[in-house]
């Protein structure tokens, strides 16, 4: 039986979630959510936006993808979903290598040409973006986001609520601490603590920061 996907978020990620999913087999997108009212009504690759987070019960569906950039209102969606029985589903582009061993909490989005390897663990709701690497034994805490084309060594630990960017390395075995922020391009060749935002190479935490 085909499964019904209701997409949060109508915005770029959201529609890259939308090519992913209507690619997998097993699953097809049957709305959008967005609380922008402009494109209320209107169709986004096919697919119909019937308005805000108000209009979840309006529609039929067997789950629900929280395709939203922001970690922290990510996170907070999806706690109240999950509270109301939701079901958060997960989208896996074809194109995506996942090893056999890998472990994948709820509602993840893992995109094109995404490589998981072995042992690694992704946790509720973390997007692993397109052309990312995340190497062996890694954890990846929930409500995270490895961004386009990051790179992770080897036993890497990112905390919850973090974000790796674009085309940023962490070399092996380095802790990312929850609600970090390695800036695009950057290498990390040590911990970062939770709530810094580093940048550089190797990064370093930016000097606007109190903590």
């Amino acid at each position: 039986m085909m499964k019904k996907i209701i997409i949060m978020g109508a915005g770029g990620h959201g529609q890259v979630v939308a090519d992913a999913l209507l690619l997998m087999k097993g699953a097809t997108p049957v709305a959008f959510l967005d609380d922008n009212p402009e494109i209320t009504g209107k169709k986004i690759l096919g697919i119909p936006v019937i308005g805000g987070y108000s209009a979840l019960n309006t529609i039929e569906h067997d789950g629900i993808v929280l395709a939203l950039g922001n970690n922290g209102l990510r996170k907070r969606i999806f706690n109240e979903l999950t509270a109301a029985g939701e079901t958060l589903f997960t989208v896996i582009h074809p194109s995506a290598i996942i090893a056999p061993s890998v472990k994948m909490g709820n509602g993840c989005m893992i995109l094109a040409g995404a490589i998981i390897n072995t042992g690694a663990e992704i946790k509720d709701n973390t997007i692993i973006n397109t052309n990312s690497t995340v190497e062996h034994h890694n954890i990846i805490g929930p409500h995270s986001h490895i961004a386009p084309g990051a790179t992770l060594g080897g036993k890497v630990i990112v905390g919850e609520e973090s974000m790796i960017g674009i085309g940023a390395t962490v070399l092996p075995r380095v802790k990312i601490g929850n609600k970090a922020m390695l800036g695009a391009g950057s290498t990390a060749n040590r911990r970062i603590a939770d709530g810094v935002t580093a940048a550089g190479m190797p990064a370093r935490k930016l000097k606007f920061q109190n903590n």
